[in-house]
């Protein structure tokens, strides 16, 4: 039982290991949502943007039925308007980034006539206050 015990750990270890590694490359390679016109020109960023974008995209879809549940005008309302208004744009918002991440990831060697900027600019995660 004891030799059990310490091969779980072990595997926990490693699994607490790739899911740091995979965080702090993630982070080193995307860029602020905000503003996806700050990444710098040339093919490396144009990968790692695309698949910042095929990764995030499905993200879009609770943060648009937040968004969306929190600007609804009747309180009692909110969480319908929420799961349907919000949950369309969120589909609409997310397929729009994945095209767009994909579009990065097929075309990353070359310019594709737009001096390197992204297929479409994607909505930002941070909600406006």
């Amino acid at each position: 039982m004891r030799n059990r015990s310490v091969f779980l750990n072990g595997k926990l270890k490693r699994a607490v290991l790739f899911f740091s590694v995979l965080c702090t490359l993630f982070s080193v390679l995307s860029a602020p949502q905000a503003h996806a016109t700050e990444w710098k020109k040339g093919p490396v960023q144009k990968l790692a943007r695309g698949f910042t974008y095929v990764i995030a995209s499905p993200f879009q879809i609770p943060k648009e039925v937040i968004q969306t549940a929190g600007e609804a005008e009747p309180v009692w309302l909110a969480p319908w308007k929420g799961i349907a208004a919000g949950g369309g744009s969120g589909l609409y918002h997310m397929g729009r980034q994945g095209l767009s991440g994909l579009w990065d990831i097929l075309t990353f060697g070359t310019p594709a006539g737009r001096d390197w900027d992204p297929l479409f600019e994607p909505a930002s995660f941070v909600p406006e206050i």
